[in-house]
Formats: C-alpha cells, sequence, structure tokens
C-alpha cells in the first residue's frame, strides 16, 4: 500500500518531458521515415506513464536539392512535420535563404505546428510574416514551456530576399525577459550554430536548454558547464535524433533534471505511412519537373578534370547574368551530360542540384591568373568540397568565360600559364582590377578561396545556377559559343602554327 502511494504521489509531484529534436535534415526522407517509427514507438511507450512528448525541429529541414523539396516547393516537408504532430520549430538558411518569401507563404499555408525565429520580419513592413512567431507559450497542464527561435543572421543575403535580419542575442535576451515569470522552463530552438549557443549560454542565465543546429556537430550528451543551460545538437541529414528528457517538480516549481542522448536511427525500420506520403509527393513533383525547357540537337558534353561545352556555357552564362567582363565557374557543379532531345527542369535539377548563387566582384588580374593556375592543379580539381551550398562531389577545374588562357601543363606548379588574352584582344594585367562574374560559394572561402579577397561583392538572388543554365540552354547562339575552347595548351597551338 505504502509503494502504491509513493509511485502516486512521483506522479502528482513530477513531470517527465520526452523532446525529440532534429537538424539539418536537408530533405533526406529515407531518415525522415525512420525518425517517425522511432518517435511512434516513443509515444506508445510513455502514454500509459503520463509522460509527454514533444517534438521539434531547429531548421534547414528542407533542402531544395532534393527532387521532392523542389518539385513541391518544400510542401512535402511540412506534410511529414504535420504527419509527426511536430510541436514547434525554428528555420534554417536553407528555408530562409533558397526560397522566396513567396515560396516558403505557400510551403507553411496548411502547417499544424509553430514556428518561432525572434530575429526575422519583412524588410519594409518590418513586421513578421503570418505563419512566423518571435516565441511560443506551450501549455501542457502542469507546465508552461516557452519556446523562442533564432536564425543564423546572414543579413546581406536575407536583405535580398526582402528580409530584415537582426540581431539574435539582443532579440532573445529581451524576449526571455519578457516572459521568464510567465513560464516554467525556456527553450531556445537555434539555428545559429555551435560557437553562438555557447555564447548564449554563458550570457543568458535564464534559460534552461539551448537546442541547435547548423554546423552540424554531434554532441551525443550534449554540453553541460556549471551554471549554464545544456546545449544540444544531433548532427547531419537525421542519421541522429536527439532525445531530451526532462523532470520537472510541479509542486515546488523547479528543474529536478535534464539528460540528453542521441540515437542512432539506422537500423531502425521506416514507418510505411511516411514512406507513402513521400512516394506522394515525389509522384507530384515530378509531374511538376518534368515540363519541358528546350530540345537539344546534339548532346552537349561535361567534364571535371577539362573545360567542356556543359560548363562553359554556365560560366558564360553566370557572366551575362550578372554583366561581368570575366566569368569563373567550377566544374564540379555539373555532375553529368545532357542528351540530346528533350531537357525537362527534372533533368537539370539533376545534374546542377546546388542552391548556389551567381555573384559579381572585383579581382585584380594577379587574383584571377593565380586562380587560373590553382584550377590547373589536381589537388583543386579532386578536392572533395563540402559545404557552402555545394551539392557535387568534387570542386573540379574552372570553366571560364571572356578570356582565353595559353598553359603548358607540364610545367611547374604556378608557372603553367604564359599568357591570359581578354576578350578585346589585350593581355590580362595582374594590377588591374576586373569586374567577374562567379559563385557567391568562392566569396565565402570555399574552394577557390583566392576570390574571396576580391572587392565590391554583388549577390544575385533568388535565381540559382540551375536557372541561369536553363536560360542559357534555350539560346541557340549560347550553344554554339560554349563548344569553341577557351583553354589553349601552348603545344597544341603550336602544332596548328605549323
Amino acid at each position: 500500500m505504502f509503494k502504491i502511494s509513493k509511485v502516486v504521489l512521483i506522479l502528482i509531484k513530477h513531470q517527465r518531458i520526452h523532446i525529440i529534436h532534429t537538424n539539418d535534415l536537408h530533405s533526406h526522407f529515407n531518415n525522415m521515415a525512420k525518425i517517425s517509427s522511432y518517435i511512434k514507438k516513443l509515444r506508445a511507450e510513455v502514454t500509459s506513464k503520463e509522460e509527454k512528448v514533444i517534438v521539434v525541429d531547429l531548421g534547414d529541414h528542407m533542402d531544395r536539392m532534393q527532387l521532392e523539396t523542389e518539385g513541391t516547393g518544400g510542401k512535402v516537408n511540412v506534410e511529414i512535420l504535420n504527419y509527426l504532430n511536430t510541436d514547434v520549430i525554428t528555420i534554417g538558411n536553407n528555408e530562409g535563404l533558397t526560397f522566396t518569401k513567396e515560396l516558403l507563404a505557400e510551403a507553411y499555408l496548411d502547417k499544424k505546428f509553430r514556428i518561432v525565429a525572434c530575429n526575422l520580419k519583412d524588410l519594409e513592413s518590418k513586421r513578421l510574416p503570418d505563419w512566423l512567431e518571435e516565441y511560443w507559450i506551450q501549455d501542457l497542464g502542469k507546465i508552461r514551456i516557452g519556446w523562442v527561435g533564432a536564425t543564423a543572421p546572414y543579413k546581406t543575403f536575407y536583405k535580398l530576399q526582402g528580409w530584415a535580419i537582426e540581431d539574435p542575442f539582443s532579440n532573445l535576451q529581451r524576449i526571455i525577459q519578457q516572459i521568464r515569470l510567465e513560464v516554467d522552463l525556456i527553450i531556445i530552438l537555434s539555428h545559429l550554430g555551435l560557437r553562438a549557443d555557447e555564447r548564449l549560454a554563458e550570457q543568458l542565465k535564464d534559460v534552461d536548454v539551448i537546442l541547435g543546429g547548423h554546423t552540424h556537430f554531434l554532441l551525443e550528451k550534449g554540453i553541460k558547464k556549471e551554471n549554464q543551460p545544456l546545449v544540444c545538437q544531433a548532427g547531419i541529414f537525421g542519421d541522429y535524433v536527439g532525445h531530451l528528457v526532462i523532470d520537472y517538480d510541479i509542486e515546488n516549481r523547479h528543474l529536478i533534471g535534464v539528460e540528453e542522448k542521441t540515437v542512432f536511427i539506422g537500423d531502425i525500420a521506416s514507418d510505411m505511412n511516411t514512406l507513402r506520403i513521400i512516394e506522394k509527393n515525389r509522384d507530384l513533383a515530378k509531374k511538376e519537373l518534368g515540363k519541358c525547357i528546350t530540345v537539344l540537337k546534339e548532346p552537349l558534353i561535361n567534364s571535371l578534370e577539362t573545360e567542356s561545352p556543359l560548363s562553359n556555357l554556365l560560366a558564360d552564362g553566370v557572366r551575362r547574368w550578372v554583366d561581368a567582363e570575366i566569368g569563373l565557374v567550377n566544374t564540379g557543379q555539373i555532375l553529368d551530360d545532357l542528351d540530346e532531345g528533350i531537357v525537362t527542369k527534372e533533368r537539370i535539377h539533376q545534374i546542377c542540384p546546388s542552391p548556389i548563387n551567381a555573384c559579381r566582384i572585383r579581382l585584380t588580374g594577379e587574383q584571377i591568373r593565380l586562380t587560373l593556375e590553382q584550377s590547373l592543379l589536381d589537388e583543386f580539381k579532386h578536392y572533395p568540397m563540402k559545404g557552402y551550398g555545394f551539392r557535387g562531389k568534387e570542386l573540379g577545374t574552372l570553366s571560364i568565360s571572356g578570356i582565353i588562357v595559353e598553359y603548358d601543363i607540364t610545367s611547374p606548379p604556378y608557372k603553367k600559364i604564359s599568357k591570359i588574352y581578354t576578350s578585346n584582344g589585350a593581355i590580362l594585367d595582374d594590377k588591374r582590377e576586373y569586374i567577374v562574374g562567379t559563385l557567391d560559394m568562392f566569396t565565402f572561402g570555399g574552394g577557390y578561396y583566392l576570390i574571396k579577397k576580391g572587392k565590391d561583392v554583388q549577390y544575385f538572388l533568388p535565381e540559382f545556377l540551375r536557372d541561369i543554365l536553363a536560360v542559357q540552354l534555350m539560346d541557340e547562339q549560347s550553344l554554339k559559343i560554349s563548344l569553341k575552347d577557351r583553354w589553349i595548351k601552348i603545344k597544341e597551338k603550336n602544332r596548328v602554327s605549323e
């Protein structure tokens, strides 16, 4: 009799909450089906114990590299989050920067969960969009949780998309002070990255837990320092989920314990209903992306190690798109050839999936020359590029536009190029500045890092490289120009002159 009373007393006094958190899934749908099974199993196990299960996501759930997301405008991601009975999410840069405001509003039209981010507002009105809140107070009956979100402040890029991105630290501090007395627990949903989350943990003493993403760290038990909130992050692609357990003393109104573990979901069976949602949306996406863009009279070849008509076409397109003197595009952006015949939106998406934008930058002739020298080296051509929006495998060499390069591949590194001619026949001047059309990822230091040293960067959003490529494919004159070589081997030139 005593034991039963003790159990009842504990149940009355204490509330256990399970929080399942995911981050940076990047539309890895097969893992979503496994995560769904894990959540279903957990709910079945704890319901009888009167324990709560809450599901949250920390952003970059969507990724337009994946056909299902691209073809449905992200609606497949929202449908899966709805099916999981997700409670609340924040957005990442893959939502905020690769979707226009209009597309994002359309994607979230049928959402059944809350979205929180305190530092993102409309650029003109300075108001939150209809689908977004700065914070949300969740009433669990015996406990009230304040959920506050923040996303990475890429100010320049958000402004180009019509957003005002504000300082996350001051905004979080303001909201926490505002709601502290209204709630029992405060949990931050962060897409700011681990270093920022650790800084938040140092500064915000009234926060109980920080659930994070963006930097893809796998923190098996989280990071807990004395007198600071627990900081959690669960890797990338949904290979793991975070399972946070909170015990709260209802009678005395204080936190008893917080424990984090990350769970590998690779061995978990996929939930069949989730797979059906994915399959249904894949069919819808294929129908949408099956529309004909153009019909090619002959195939267009691609190559990673050398220039090719397809990568030349993209380099010409980027140069023209941003109105530059010179175009520089890495060949690794194109993943396959294009066959003769019908070219659909889906096929362009398959061969050029990276959500990367064109940009315009001022580079000196010396910076251009040294970058071109790098592109002749195997360590750059076969560099396994990761991040910066790149969805290929290896960096590749550079395809060029607006210049002709004479080189000897047998010469030592950084001495292979003998001459570089501009479009008017002049020799490239090391000291002069040129307007170059290239890719945003280079300006962040990815791949051909010397480009980052350029001046006056101007980014062109929202169109991706594949949108520029589609325009080029529809232009007969551009197709003809792409067949002309821009890299000339000196020995080959001499043989021709003989």
